[in-house]
């Protein structure tokens, strides 16, 4: 009984994914010849999910959670003391920040806003290293500019101002036009 209820969740994401896929015919007539049609992502992220989902309802069937954890890990629980300490202000900050990000994004560009929004993230996750933050922020925000605008094709905000010609200047370095 307790391997059914451990899938059910997973089952019923399955069931929601299973819809929505089949829910997306009804703009996949829409694409362009020659491009990706509208309903390629979507489709895509939601076969991912379904994988996950049924992969997860296996393993809920055929390996209990007990056996999973083995003995190492069943000692350890055991030796864990109790609940993380809860911090409300580092959670009040990271809200702050993500509700920041849409609007610092339309004046600073998409380029310069996630990298900024990567850094304090990391900041306010306690991650000490400013050398690693630089980079990871810079080379995060650099792959999802790639990615968005060169395999998805998504328009992003490039800014206004001054930020707008360093957007368009960094858009026309990666060869994006």
């Amino acid at each position: 009984m307790t391997r059914l209820r451990a899938a059910v969740p997973y089952a019923a994401v399955l069931a929601v994914a299973l819809y929505l896929y089949h829910a997306t015919d009804a703009f996949a007539a829409m694409g362009r010849e020659g491009q990706l049609s509208p309903a390629f992502w979507p489709r895509a992220v939601l076969g991912l999910l379904m994988l996950v989902c049924a992969w997860e309802i296996a393993r809920a069937a055929w390996f209990p959670r007990d056996a999973r954890a083995g003995p190492v890990a069943a000692a350890r629980v055991e030796e864990a003391p109790g609940e993380p300490p809860r911090q409300p202000l580092r959670l009040a900050a990271g809200i702050a920040l993500t509700a920041a990000y849409v609007p610092a994004m339309e004046a600073l560009g998409f380029f310069i806003a996630t990298a900024i929004f990567l850094a304090a993230f990391m900041v306010i996750g306690r991650y000490r290293r400013p050398f690693v933050v630089a980079i990871a922020s810079i080379g995060g925000s650099l792959a999802f500019v790639f990615v968005f605008m060169k395999v998805v094709y998504v328009s992003l905000p490039l800014g206004m101002g001054p930020f707008r010609a360093f957007s368009a200047s960094l858009l026309a370095a990666l060869g994006i036009h």
